[in-house]
């Protein structure tokens, strides 16, 4: 249980942080993942963009550790859930217009954050130890995959939307997510203190930072073309069943043996996936209300 709540409180973390980003990045000038360094000198430019993704990776420290107390198919889905809820609920304090099965997913996810809670009850345990041949091929594949297939679909450019970058970003994110199951069991298994070495000497810290960095660029450049209740729902649910199907190979995880609760895991997940579903429908609607903002904030400030 405490697993499930630290991921909670990381996901009110992270959204905070995200929320910060979007409304940074939507007064920005345009930023696109074919001029890497003109993206990074407006990212890095803006205060507020910083501050946000400063408690964003906040957030995702409190996730690596929830990952070392809890079985990745209860935290990784928590985390997910709760990152939907909340820019659901700040996008409905704002103003933004919400829809029928946005309202929907946002109901969906107190019953998903109580199934994966109630799943607990036979106690499974984290797995702390990667299988690293296979942690390598998959991260490093998946990595590889997501960069070419956007640089291909970007070819002669042709527009790639923020959902299918979103997907991308959300793959490469679920990449860092393994890196960080395995930091957190090392935490779990060792301490703060003698976890360090070992950590450094494992591919961990590294693969890590490469799946942050692709992810953080694909998914930024996500952000700003639309709303964070629609690309982050879909990044975090694409890098959730990523995270939840191959952590739970990787890391050696048994499911609940018990047929109860091996259900109440499975449909937990299962409505955490439904939000990508009933949120996907109003993507590209979403793209056009921010560009027309964008571009309201642009003629805004010029005349100012």
């Amino acid at each position: 249980m405490t697993g499930l709540i630290v991921a909670l409180l990381a996901a009110a973390t992270y959204t905070f942080g995200l929320a910060i980003e979007q409304r940074a990045l939507h007064r920005s000038p345009g930023i696109s993942v074919h001029r890497p360094l003109h993206l990074a000198r407006v990212l890095l430019g803006n205060g507020r963009w910083v501050s946000g993704c400063v408690l964003a990776a906040l957030g995702s420290v409190g996730l690596v550790v929830a990952l070392g107390l809890a079985p990745v198919s209860v935290v990784q889905p928590a985390f997910a859930g709760g990152i939907a809820m909340m820019l659901l609920i700040i996008g409905t304090v704002l103003g933004e217009r919400v829809t029928r099965g946005e309202r929907v997913a946002l109901g969906l996810m107190p019953v998903a954050l109580l199934l994966l809670s109630l799943s607990l009850g036979d106690g499974g345990r984290p797995g702390t130890s990667a299988d690293i041949g296979l942690l390598l091929l998959v991260s490093l594949g998946t990595v590889v995959a997501c960069v070419g297939a956007v640089a291909l679909a970007g070819r002669g450019g042709h527009y790639v939307s923020a959902a299918a970058m979103g997907a991308a970003a959300g793959l490469s994110q679920g990449v860092a997510g393994l890196q960080g199951k395995g930091i957190g069991g090392l935490l779990a298994d060792r301490g703060p203190v003698d976890a360090i070495v070992p950590a450094l000497a494992s591919p961990y810290p590294y693969l890590y930072a490469l799946g942050w960095a692709v992810g953080i660029v694909l998914f930024q450049t996500s952000l700003q073309r639309s709303r964070a209740s629609i690309t982050a729902p879909v990044s975090n649910v694409v890098g959730n069943v990523f995270m939840v199907v191959l952590g739970t190979v990787i890391f050696g995880e048994q499911l609940p043996s018990d047929p109860l609760m091996l259900a109440l895991r499975v449909l937990g997940f299962t409505l955490t996936l439904t939000v990508v579903v009933l949120v996907r429908g109003s993507a590209a609607r979403a793209e056009t209300d921010t560009s027309r903002m964008r571009s309201r904030w642009k003629a805004a400030d010029t005349s100012g």
